[in-house]
């Protein structure tokens, strides 16, 4: 039989099949209607839809989920339909994510997965959600928070390696390391950070809501040794990021400082960190060192305070925040320079033996 006459036989096969329910009383057309429609209903046009109508509107990063659809979810799952999508084929999916190397990111695939599958769901397009009884730690693993912070000594091998010219660094790269270990904030806050929001004669960085996980205003106090950097990268600014890479029409890239942190992590000589280490250090050398109160950490921090807290206690605190960024900023200078230096009791700031 030719491939023609197979089609037509086809063709005929269908057309007496259509004129047999037209007979019974039902519309052809509903029938070829609901047939295009079960065979468009795939992954990648679920996952497109839940990304536009809730991830993109209420997600605060929703880039981040972006990557996850067109990097990994669409690639592994998305021409499948969803009636025949089973827990298996997600499992597989995620299985592939590992064994490259990347089992967190795989867990965040499936929390991703799980959502999308969710609106599905309530939209009407899935009878049940397949990802529904996956775990995270059956996929990439029970997660462990991190611990590492880096040591007074260790601080000090990288702070001299990156003014030493042979680091090969940016001035902007070298600044944001410094600046996240002086001011304890958030990589994503000091990456969108703009001109327009320090006032530098005023030693205050004002970091607008929409740029804070808190969704609220932070103010940052600048030590004498921020205000510094932050001198000496408006003399070659050219535009109103604070921190940009190879556009300097825009701010730094998301991965940007991590990629260039990974490429130096042999070169500095200590234990691997990465740029949230940096927070930690802040938070945990302010404590152990300095002895500052846990509180006005918090409150450095830009952390939510419990609930009770919250509603009766509406302080800033930020004399003490101020006193605290000094005595770090300072801390940090001497110590660099000299590593005779020890702790005081709580209150005072340090003093460098002979």
């Amino acid at each position: 039989m030719s491939v023609f006459s197979g089609r037509h036989h086809s063709a005929k096969k269908r057309f007496s099949e259509l004129s047999g329910l037209r007979r019974e009383g039902q519309n052809p057309k509903n029938i070829i209607q609901k047939e295009e429609q079960k065979t468009n209903n795939t992954v990648e046009k679920l996952i497109l839809a839940w990304y536009s109508g809730y991830a993109e509107k209420f997600r605060k990063k929703p880039q981040q989920i972006k990557q996850q659809i067109d990097a990994d979810i669409i690639p592994l799952l998305g021409s499948m339909p969803l009636d025949k999508i089973q827990t298996i084929d997600i499992a597989k999916a995620l299985d592939t994510i590992v064994a490259r190397g990347a089992p967190i990111h795989a867990n965040r695939v499936l929390s991703t997965i799980k959502q999308a599958f969710n609106y599905g769901v309530s939209r009407g397009s899935l009878q049940y959600n397949p990802a529904s009884n996956i775990r995270a730690r059956d996929i990439g693993g029970t997660e462990k928070p991190r611990e590492r912070y880096l040591a007074m000594n260790e601080i000090k091998k990288l702070w001299l390696f990156l003014d030493n010219e042979k680091s090969k660094m940016t001035l902007h790269t070298k600044s944001a390391i410094k600046i996240l270990l002086l001011t304890g904030v958030r990589t994503s806050e000091l990456r969108l950070a703009q001109w327009n929001e320090f006032n530098l004669e005023e030693s205050l960085w004002i970091i607008p809501a929409e740029h804070c996980k808190s969704g609220k205003t932070v103010r940052i106090h600048l030590s004498p040794q921020v205000k510094a950097i932050l001198y000496a990268l408006k003399d070659e600014s050219d535009t109103g990021y604070v921190i940009y890479g190879a556009d300097s029409n825009n701010h730094l890239s998301e991965n940007a400082l991590t990629r260039a942190i990974n490429r130096i992590q042999e070169r500095v000589g200590i234990p691997h960190w990465t740029t949230h280490d940096l927070r930690r250090t802040f938070a945990t050398q302010l404590g152990e060192t300095l002895r500052i109160d846990p509180v006005v950490i918090e409150k450095c921090l830009g952390h939510k305070m419990p609930r009770i807290m919250a509603t009766y206690n509406k302080n800033e605190m930020l004399p003490e925040r101020k006193e605290a960024l000094n005595k770090w900023g300072k801390y940090i200078e001497i110590f660099v320079k000299n590593s005779n230096v020890i702790p005081l009791n709580k209150g005072a700031l340090f003093v460098a033996t002979a």
